[in-house]
C-alpha cells in the first residue's frame, strides 16, 4: 500500500516539474531574497540530516530524493527557527570585536552602581531603571536611521522597578524570530556586570552598523532576585502573544574570576538550558577568546533569568563568570563593588555576546 501511494505521488511530482523554475542563479538573487519569495517559486526548505543545514530544493530536486531513497524533512513551515549547526559569521562579527571598551563599560557601571540600591520596590531601584532606560534610548539615538530601527520600551510591573527592552528591527522585507540577549538589574557583579555586558554588545552592534536579518532584543529585567518576577511576566507576554524566539542567553555575573590561574575559566551551565543552543555558545566562547577554558556547572533551581525562558518551552542558554562553587564570595552584600571587577573577564563575556548576537540574527 505504502509503494502504490509513493508511486502515485512520484507521478505527480513528475507532472508539475516542467512549469517549475531550476535552482535560482546569481542573476536571480533577488528573487530569493525571502522565504515568501522562494515558497512563491515553487522551492521548499528541506532538511536530510541533523548536522547538516537545510536547502532550498525545487520539485524536481525533491523528487531525486524519492528516487535515491533519501529521507528528508520538509521544514519549510516550521514555527521554531532551528540554532546554527555551527558558527559561520567570524567575518562579520571579527571587525566588530576591536569597538569593544573596558574604559566604556566601566564608565557606564560606575553611575549604575552610584544608585543606594537597585531593589526593586525602592526610589532608588526606579531610578536606576530610570537611567537604564534614559542610556538605551540616548544610544538609539546614535543609530543611522537609514539603516537601523531600535526601539525602547519600558515593561510595567506591580512593582515600581520595570524591566527595560531594546528592540533592533530586521532589515527592510525581514521577519522571523527574534534573538533575545538579557540580564538583570542589580549591584556591581550581580547582575551590573551581566547589565554593562549586554549594553556594550548592543553599542558595539548599533555603532557598527549591524543590521539582522531576524530581529535582535536585549532585556534588562527587574526584581531577579526577588523569584525571577520581572522575566517571568515578561516571557508569559510573549507567550501569550505566541512570539516566536529562536533563542534566549542570558548574561548573570561576568566579572569575577579567581586569583588561582587554574580555575580562571567560564561556565558553561548544564541545567535550564537548551542543549543545542548551550552548545553553540560554547563553541562561540571558544573561538572568540583565545585560551580561554570552560568548565560545565550547574547553576541550580531558578538560579537566573534563563530559567523563566526555558519553563515555558523556549531554548535558553546561560554563561556564568566560573564555576559555580567557584563564584564571587562577595555578591549579595554590601561588598559587591565595581572596584573587584575583573574587566578583561568581562570582556570575554562580551566578545561572546556580539558573536551571539551576529549569528542568531544573520
Amino acid at each position: 500500500m505504502i509503494a502504490s501511494h509513493l508511486a502515485l505521488l512520484v507521478l505527480a511530482l513528475a507532472s508539475w516539474t516542467s512549469a517549475l523554475p531550476a535552482q535560482p542563479d546569481v542573476a536571480d538573487a533577488a528573487l530569493f531574497a525571502n522565504t515568501g519569495a522562494r515558497k512563491a517559486a515553487g522551492y521548499r526548505l528541506i532538511s536530510i540530516s541533523d548536522t547538516e543545514p537545510p536547502t532550498w530544493k525545487n520539485l524536481p530536486e525533491i523528487l531525486a530524493l524519492y528516487h535515491t531513497h533519501t529521507r528528508f524533512i520538509d521544514v519549510t513551515d516550521q514555527d521554531l527557527e532551528t540554532v546554527p549547526v555551527k558558527p559561520s559569521r567570524s567575518a562579520v562579527i571579527t571587525p566588530l570585536l576591536p569597538s569593544i571598551s573596558i574604559p566604556s563599560m566601566t564608565k557606564w557601571l560606575t553611575t549604575f552602581t552610584t544608585f543606594k540600591n537597585r531593589y526593586y520596590k525602592s526610589p532608588t531601584g526606579k531610578q536606576s531603571a530610570d537611567w537604564l532606560y534614559a542610556q538605551a534610548q540616548s544610544l538609539a539615538a546614535l543609530a543611522d536611521k537609514t539603516k537601523l530601527k531600535v526601539t525602547v520600551s519600558k515593561f510595567a510591573h506591580e512593582f515600581v522597578q520595570f524591566s527595560v527592552i531594546v528592540r533592533v528591527e530586521a532589515a527592510a522585507g525581514g521577519s522571523g524570530p527574534i534573538t533575545v540577549l538579557s540580564a538583570h538589574q542589580d549591584s556591581a557583579d550581580d547582575d551590573g556586570s551581566g547589565s554593562v555586558t549586554i549594553f556594550e554588545t548592543l553599542r558595539v552592534l548599533i555603532q557598527g552598523n549591524y543590521v539582522p536579518k531576524t530581529p535582535l532584543e536585549f532585556h534588562w529585567y527587574a526584581a531577579e532576585e526577588a523569584g525571577l518576577l520581572g522575566s517571568q511576566k515578561v516571557v508569559a507576554d510573549y507567550k501569550r502573544r505566541s512570539v516566536a524566539v529562536n533563542g534566549a542567553f542570558q548574561l548573570d555575573m561576568t566579572g569575577y574570576t579567581s586569583s588561582d590561574p587554574s580555575k580562571q575559566v567560564i561556565g558553561i551551565a548544564t541545567d535550564n538550558v537548551d542543549a543545542t543552543l548551550q552548545n553553540f555558545v560554547k563553541q562561540l566562547t571558544l573561538i572568540h577568546n583565545n585560551s580561554t577554558r570552560t568548565i560545565n556547572t550547574a547553576c541550580g533551581y531558578g538560579c537566573s533569568d534563563h530559567a523563566s525562558w526555558n519553563r515555558a518551552g523556549y531554548p535558553a542558554a546561560f554563561l556564568f563568570e566560573t564555576a559555580f562553587e567557584e563564584s564571587n564570595p562577595r555578591i549579595h552584600s554590601a561588598n559587591d563593588k565595581i572596584e573587584y571587577v575583573n574587566w578583561k573577564h568581562v570582556e570575554k563575556f562580551a566578545r561572546v555576546a556580539v558573536a551571539y548576537a551576529v549569528e542568531m540574527s544573520s
